[in-house]
């Protein structure tokens, strides 16, 4: 039979450190883009599809359409497809408001990718 020996170490941490666990870490690094709004650029980082998908399966889909667009309180700026004289996104961008976005996605995923 093998020898075990059992060892306590004590640590002492720094008063400026904390340790917290893996997902209390991955909750903070998921909070950390609620700082910024995103785009279809990272919504495609974040979910690998582009906004084509987002488009077909979320975005143009009209029982989500209320709850996310801007208009009615939600976490989308829906851009409209017409040109607007001498904007710099020529009235095509959109917005999204990530936390309650990425909510938004968890909650119906089952049903976004049926």
């Amino acid at each position: 039979m093998p020898q075990t020996i059992t060892a306590t170490v004590v640590m002492e941490v720094p008063d400026d450190k904390v340790i917290i666990t893996k997902a209390e870490y991955s909750e903070y690094q998921a909070l950390k883009d609620d700082d910024t709004w995103w785009t279809p650029a990272d919504l495609k980082e974040h979910y690998h599809h582009d906004l084509a998908w987002f488009k077909d399966k979320v975005l143009y889909v009209q029982k989500y359409k209320k709850e996310l667009s801007t208009e009615y309180g939600g976490c989308v700026h829906y851009s409209t497809n017409e040109p607007i004289k001498d904007q710099k996104y020529n009235g095509r961008y959109w917005s999204f408001e990530p936390g309650r976005f990425r909510k938004f996605m968890k909650e119906h995923f089952t049903e976004i990718n049926s």
